[in-house]
């Protein structure tokens, strides 16, 4: 079954094709098939509320998915509740790693992804050298809804500005499940918790044929602020910085190699 569902979802992304071509160095993100699930009840089907989304892994150079992330370069998954509660999460042995979710209640989600800190490129002539050292991080944002209407939680509210604890993170200052094609988002970096300046910060539709990254840096205050043009349905944001390697590093590598990245949707159906 595992197999079959693998096959199933190349075939289909194949199929499309790269709709969204930012490149990227192999970077990590976190699809879902509903970022704005709605809870549903059925006396046979689901006798207790639900909703339920897909979890699957993107990595590689472009989006909504390039390749199969390997063992050597997984960490770990969790899923942080709306409580703050934090559940460890066993995700797929094969393909994108897929796994269905069910939750039974409303409320914001994030769902966080790392890989193991690693060291790439070896530099020849130079014993146990490599050309970078680098650290991926992902989220994905997710708003469980009572039923298929938005706001969430009351008009202005944003459960996702909250740190989860990355070492990269990327903070929406607004609730990106809330905003509309053309709006703008505001967003801050944290590394070590602590604001980050002149971070390349990029968005992209994952599912638009036509879409261009909208660019820009963080400024003193790691915040910056980008336009979501035209485009409904899942977004990317990227936030990365590299730099010469100081310290202990700097007999390793030539260079330290910072991402996070974070998934949100723009709904189809607009607020209250």
């Amino acid at each position: 079954m595992k197999k079959k569902l693998a096959k199933i979802m190349a075939g289909f992304f194949i199929g499309m094709g790269m709709l969204a071509s930012q490149a990227s160095a192999h970077d990590l993100w976190l699809n879902m098939t509903d970022y704005t699930p709605a809870l549903w009840q059925h006396a046979k089907y689901a006798p207790t509320p639900r909703a339920k989304t897909v979890v699957y892994l993107g990595w590689g150079h472009s989006y909504p998915v390039a390749d199969f992330i390997s063992d050597r370069v997984w960490g770990k998954m969790e899923r942080i509740e709306p409580d703050g509660t934090r559940i460890p999460m066993e995700v797929g042995s094969e393909g994108f790693r897929a796994m269905r979710v069910d939750m039974d209640t409303a409320g914001a989600r994030v769902f966080a992804a790392e890989t193991k800190p690693a060291f790439y490129g070896p530099v020849e002539g130079k014993e146990n050298f490599h050309q970078v050292y680098y650290e991926k991080y992902a989220k994905a944002l997710v708003s469980v809804l009572p039923q298929k209407t938005l706001p969430l939680d009351g008009p202005d509210s944003n459960p996702f500005v909250t740190p989860i604890g990355h070492r990269v993170e990327i903070i929406p200052l607004v609730n990106p499940n809330r905003l509309q094609p053309g709006d703008s988002i505001e967003v801050q970096v944290l590394v070590d918790g602590k604001t980050a300046a002149d971070y390349e910060v990029t968005a992209t539709s994952l599912v638009a044929p036509n879409a261009q990254a909208v660019k820009t840096r963080t400024d003193g205050k790691g915040k910056a602020k980008l336009s979501l043009e035209t485009f409904y349905g899942p977004w990317i944001m990227v936030a990365s910085r590299s730099f010469p390697a100081t310290g202990e590093k700097a007999k390793q590598c030539e260079s330290i190699s910072y991402t996070a990245t974070m998934t949100f949707a723009l709904p189809y159906i607009r607020g209250n």
